[in-house]
């Protein structure tokens, strides 16, 4: 897995917290897909929502596809760069890919925006770990 199962259900806008982290977990590959297509054409239409990028992001993730979360997330970032769940995803993202200066970066900056403890304390744990190896 890609590392999203703690970051999704915090991040998901309550419906109810169960039942969206249920939803989101039971997707198929197929639904996905077609929740990405959607997506990549609503970012069209509306290329300044940053909830947009932010569910793509998710949603690549959730498919394993690291370098389309990436971008999704990135582009989050650049429209609101105190985006913290961005950059906590970026965080993942990077050292995941191994990309240790690109991750610290992400990590701080999410510890730095994030007003969730749990996003904080992640951040924090990332970056000890990031800094001590």
């Amino acid at each position: 897995m890609f590392l999203l199962a703690a970051a999704v259900p915090q991040t998901a806008q309550a419906q109810s917290g169960g039942e969206r982290r249920q939803a989101w977990k039971s997707r198929s590959a197929e639904e996905l897909n077609r929740d990405i297509a959607a997506l990549e054409e609503a970012v069209k239409r509306n290329p300044a929502d940053i909830e947009l990028y932010i569910r793509l992001g998710f949603a690549y993730a959730k498919l394993e596809k690291a370098d389309d979360a990436q971008r999704a997330f990135e582009n989050a970032v650049r429209l609101d760069p105190k985006k913290a769940i961005a950059h906590y995803m970026l965080g993942l993202i990077y050292e995941k890919k191994g990309l240790r200066e690109k991750a610290l970066a992400a990590w701080q900056a999410c510890l730095e925006n994030a007003a969730e403890p749990h996003l904080r304390e992640t951040a924090l744990k990332h970056l000890h770990h990031l800094r001590a190896n």
